[in-house]
């Protein structure tokens, strides 16, 4: 949907390199380049670190999942621009962006009990109100487990990958599925992915409870500067 009273740009999906292994970019450039690209919002979604969760404690492995936001959150409060917790996680071989955490998600959910049952996945979400949407539902040809999200990313605007996000079957499963939420990210891990995705909106997100809000309301349009449409 456009409308010319969407002004605020919000970014959904991005990896900071203190904590995702892939990330390239430090949070503090992230937050700072998204200021200059005008977004006013910014989700933090580094990926689950099941590495450290399976060698060291909870806490111990909570530190490192946390760096990258909450050296986001910082640079945020200094330069005006709400960055929100978020998170990726890889469940059996799909990945699910979670909106709706906070920091003691990563040391009080059960995450073992249900790390190889995506549909049990989703009920500890929908007991703990966590919203789960389908990252890049498509990529590497993978199906998405549809009774296990609330919704999907529709755009992947990832510029740093070698391989197609297929968004055009994520469309297409949007449109034979109006039920699901659908959203864009730039899935930011490198300088080029930035401000490349992401959703507008006419106020200005600062809680992920908005961010549903506006998903669920259907008031908001998707940005989409992909690889595809370059």
């Amino acid at each position: 949907m456009q409308n010319n009273s969407f002004i605020y740009k919000t970014e959904t999906h991005l990896h900071t390199k203190e904590t995702s292994r892939c990330g390239k970019v430090s949070a503090e450039d992230h937050i700072r380049g998204y200021k200059e690209l005008g977004y006013t919002t910014v989700f933090v979604t580094d990926h689950y670190r099941w590495d450290l969760f399976d060698s060291v404690s909870a806490e111990e492995a909570a530190e490192v999942q946390l760096l990258g936001y909450r050296t986001a959150k910082k640079i945020g409060e200094e330069v005006g621009i709400n960055v929100i917790l978020g998170c990726e996680i890889d469940l059996c071989g799909n990945d699910y962006l979670l909106y709706g955490i906070d920091e003691s998600f990563f040391t009080t959910a059960p995450i073992n009990d249900v790390r190889e049952d995506p549909i049990a996945f989703k009920k500890m979400c929908e007991e703990m109100g966590i919203t789960v949407i389908a990252a890049h539902p498509f990529r590497y040809d993978r199906t998405p487990v549809v009774e296990a999200i609330d919704g999907i990313e529709k755009v992947n605007a990832s510029h740093g990958h070698y391989y197609k996000n297929h968004n055009e079957k994520a469309a297409e499963l949007a449109e034979k599925m109006p039920h699901l939420l659908t959203t864009s990210g730039s899935d930011a891990h490198k300088i080029k992915d930035m401000g490349c995705g992401g959703i507008m909106t006419e106020e200005v997100i600062s809680s992920s409870d908005d961010y549903i809000r506006i998903l669920r309301s259907g008031w908001y349009s998707l940005i989409d500067i992909s690889p595809e449409n370059k």
